[in-house]
């Protein structure tokens, strides 16, 4: 690592000056608009970057806290400990910490000597990435549920102490962010799709992770995960059975947990995957109705012009015509 990078790490801030000569509390309104203490991007972030860095706070405790981001933390050197859903969370050097944008948490007081790197990553940076990481094991899924709107609180955390390969690999991402380029994210977004890769191949270095799920995020993936899946055939009954749930009483909850009803959430999903095929194969417009569970095809017409103004065959050429 570059000296210079680290010994500008160490100095001391504005902020934890303060702390030393007697302020007691976080000033929350360094980090938030809000009043539930959800830590902005717009705060931590400039306006042409989707992705920095920052020293962790030292000499206080940083009180329970969200992100409308996604962070994670590399513990360059000493210890710092997070307080997740009441657990400890004890990172050491070469500890790292991936924090979804949906989960919250406090980390206690940190020493001098105690040098917690948080990476703040933007959902516009990962969505750009994503495709490098879709057949990644470890973090395809956890990228997919931090975009989640609905998705749950969710960490990873990884020791790689004794990873070179890792290590060095960080190294090089705080050197390109400390004189990253505006506007310039070529090298960004190769060292962190990189680094995900790494991560997943070194298995050994996942020591850790949880997803804070209630059981109402999970009875909502359960019906979205069904849906998905049996779209053409999807019954109300059918999911009900194999929930355990009576009919009735699975609607009363579904209207509840997605604010409409199974039938509005099944024709969504098959108008989906109908523009998804007119867009992308060369199936005709009877053979997409009939491959997404419909046989009245004048219904099928009447659903998808309401949804997407033009009648099925329209809608293709207009997108033919686009590419």
């Amino acid at each position: 690592m570059d000296s210079a990078i680290i010994e500008k790490l160490r100095q001391l801030s504005d902020e934890e000056k303060e702390i030393l000569h007697g302020q007691k509390n976080i000033r929350k309104d360094d980090y938030t608009l809000s009043d539930s203490f959800i830590i902005n991007s717009k705060k931590m972030l400039n306006a042409d970057k989707q992705m920095d860095f920052r020293l962790h706070t030292r000499f206080i405790d940083f009180p329970d806290h969200g992100h409308d981001y996604m962070e994670f933390m590399y513990v360059y050197t000493g210890k710092i400990t997070h307080v997740i859903g009441g657990e400890k969370i004890a990172l050491e050097s070469g500890d790292i910490l991936f924090l979804n944008r949906h989960i919250r948490h406090a980390v206690l007081r940190a020493e001098e000597g105690d040098l917690g790197i948080n990476f703040m990553v933007s959902d516009t940076f990962l969505k750009y990435i994503f495709h490098n990481v879709q057949d990644n094991p470890v973090m395809s899924g956890f990228l997919t549920r931090n975009f989640d709107r609905a998705g749950e609180g969710e960490y990873l955390h990884f020791r790689i102490k004794d990873n070179f390969p890792v290590r060095n690999l960080l190294d090089n991402l705080i050197y390109a962010l400390a004189n990253h380029a505006a506007g310039d994210y070529t090298i960004l977004t190769q060292l962190v799709s990189l680094l995900f890769s790494y991560l997943s191949y070194y298995r050994e270095t996942l020591a850790g992770g949880l997803a804070i799920s209630s059981p109402d995020a999970l009875l909502k993936q359960r019906i979205s995960a069904y849906i998905e899946r049996q779209y053409p055939r999807a019954r109300l009954f059918e999911l009900a059975d194999s929930l355990g749930y009576t009919p009735e009483y699975l609607s009363r909850r579904i209207t509840e947990l997605f604010g409409t009803s199974f039938r509005s959430l099944l024709i969504e999903e098959r108008l989906k995957v109908a523009e998804r095929l007119l867009s992308t194969t060369r199936l005709s417009v009877d053979e997409i109705i009939r491959t997404v569970g419909y046989e009245n095809q004048s219904y099928f017409h009447r659903m998808f012009r309401e949804k997407y103004g033009d009648s099925p065959f329209r809608y293709r050429q207009k997108k033919s015509s686009d590419t």
